[in-house]
């Protein structure tokens, strides 16, 4: 048996309604789409979704900066020395365990 909390439950329930939300969001753009293309002179594909913007937006406009420098050798400088310390510490508890 699934048993739930009261959050738990609320939770799944919002959930569900956003998804709900989320579904009629789509089928308006969808029907919106749809009406464009069947009443446009000239529909064109990319009025209704253009692939390469989106791609563009996923990743980053494509230039990226130069490092700085003297910002690189400051942080190299300051890490020059730093070493990284592990303790490992065995603690034997009542029966012999680790």
């Amino acid at each position: 048996m699934f048993e739930l909390t009261v959050v738990e439950y609320e939770a799944a329930m919002r959930g569900i309604q956003l998804k709900i939300i989320d579904q009629y969001e789509m089928m308006a753009k969808t029907a919106m789409a749809n009406r464009y293309a069947h009443h446009a002179k000239s529909a064109k594909e990319h009025k209704i979704f253009d692939k390469n913007k989106a791609l563009k937006s996923i990743q980053g406009s494509g230039q990226q900066r130069k490092p700085n420098r003297k910002m690189l050798q400051q942080a190299n400088q300051a890490l020059k020395n730093y070493q990284v310390k592990f303790n490992v510490e065995n603690k034997v508890e009542k029966g012999g365990r680790v």
